[in-house]
């Protein structure tokens, strides 16, 4: 009889590890709470527009620090940039995943030079397309996937993991992966904070949580000048205040802001002769800010933005051309992902919560339950998550063979 593993959320991490223990002779059922797979890499569509001990060690930590990753990243990237424009350009891509370029390792400068060397591919489609793609090769495999399905708990029997609880109903497993957000996993699905180890309450509280998004999602009734680009970054004349303020608590006034019209390379994600623009700005997460984002609060900033955008040549007039409207903000991560406390990318990956001293994907505390995802090691990002879904499947498979479980 084939092994049953149960995956606890349809994000990349998930699918990832899905297609892997399926394709190696596992019984893999995903469980899922939205109506959509892809976890964060969700998709709106509306009027036909659509956008351990291996890494502990002294060879490991020399290597580390001949990379400088100790230093933050604006402070490596001013030894040999002057251009104050483009040392912006190229810390505000620390912000992808959540956190400071203050505060952030300068390991995290490798993203703007990867991009820059090897360039950046696009997925027709948009990246919906990959985890739709993924969703159907681990399907074709012999994989289900169980959507609009909400795991209210993991039940732990003598420090194993036995099986998740949905509806009321007990569904049994031989193993559990969580591609849930893991502080929100830690909380919410292990009830009996005896088997969470070290990851009790108080801790999880007290863990510091990446910065969270001011998400517009917009379908535009006409294309729009060619003055604009694929990617467009509009910062704030006090670049150092907005990022003070996003990690201090308080709503940027003037914020930066990145724009994404991707109907540039792609016109199928709009109807003909119009345009899909996707605009994000970095905002606190939850916690920092002290409360959740009111009706009146989301109208309010959703003016600041369309007036930052309005600064950009051809979008002057940018709100009678707007067709289709979606915004998201913290409070729709935290309800509609599970993200603590709504924080879009996890856990933040300061030094103490970076690699080794993240969470680890198998789990200490209890035998049979590993962890994949933005939250755990080794961090966020699409990529970097997918890396997270293979070492899970990889842990879960080497313990299998070797009967530790």
């Amino acid at each position: 009889m084939l092994n049953k593993v149960i995956i606890i959320g349809a994000g990349t991490a998930g699918l990832a590890a899905g297609i892997r223990l399926q394709n190696n002779g596992y019984d893999v059922e995903i469980f899922e709470k939205n109506p959509k797979i892809g976890g964060k890499m969700y998709q709106i569509q509306e009027k036909g527009f659509r956008s351990a001990k291996d890494f502990y060690n002294p060879k490991t930590l020399l290597n580390a620090l001949k990379l400088k990753t100790f230093n933050n990243a604006y402070n490596e990237i001013s030894k040999y940039v002057d251009d104050e424009r483009l040392m912006k350009m190229l810390s505000f891509q620390t912000l992808y995943i959540g956190i400071s370029p203050h505060n952030g390792p300068s390991i995290y400068t490798i993203i703007p030079m990867i991009e820059t060397i090897y360039g950046v591919w696009y997925i027709k489609g948009g990246m919906y397309t990959m985890a739709t793609a993924m969703a159907k090769l681990f399907q074709e495999l012999g994989g289900k996937i169980h959507l609009e399905s909400n795991v209210e708990e993991i039940i732990i029997e003598n420090n194993k993991a036995k099986a998740i609880v949905i509806n009321g109903e007990v569904i049994e497993s031989d193993y559990i992966i969580v591609n849930a957000d893991f502080p929100y996993a830690m909380k919410n699905l292990i009830k009996n904070e005896k088997n969470r180890g070290k990851y009790t309450n108080k801790k999880i509280e007290n863990m510091d949580y990446s910065c969270s998004c001011f998400l517009m999602y917009l379908g535009l009734n006409k294309k729009i000048s060619d003055d604009t680009r694929l990617h467009n970054i509009i910062f704030a004349e006090d670049f150092e205040k907005n990022i003070s303020d996003i990690f201090n608590g308080n709503d940027p006034k003037e914020p930066s802001i990145y724009m994404y019209i991707p109907t540039k390379i792609d016109e199928t994600l709009a109807p003909k002769d119009k345009e899909t623009l996707y605009v994000l700005a970095p905002v606190p997460e939850l916690k920092t800010r002290g409360h959740k984002w009111t009706s009146d609060e989301i109208n309010e900033y959703k003016k600041i933005i369309y007036d930052k955008i309005k600064t950009k040549k051809g979008l002057e007039n940018i709100e009678n051309l707007v067709e289709v409207e979606k915004i998201y903000t913290p409070n729709n991560f935290e309800s509609n992902f599970n993200a603590m406390n709504g924080a879009t990318f996890g856990l933040a990956p300061t030094l103490l919560q970076s690699n080794y001293f993240r969470p680890h994907n198998k789990f200490k505390y209890c035998e049979n339950l590993y962890f994949a995802g933005s939250s755990v090691h080794p961090g966020a990002g699409v990529p970097i998550a997918l890396t997270s879904g293979k070492i899970a499947a990889d842990e879960l498979m080497k313990d299998d063979i070797n009967g530790d479980n």
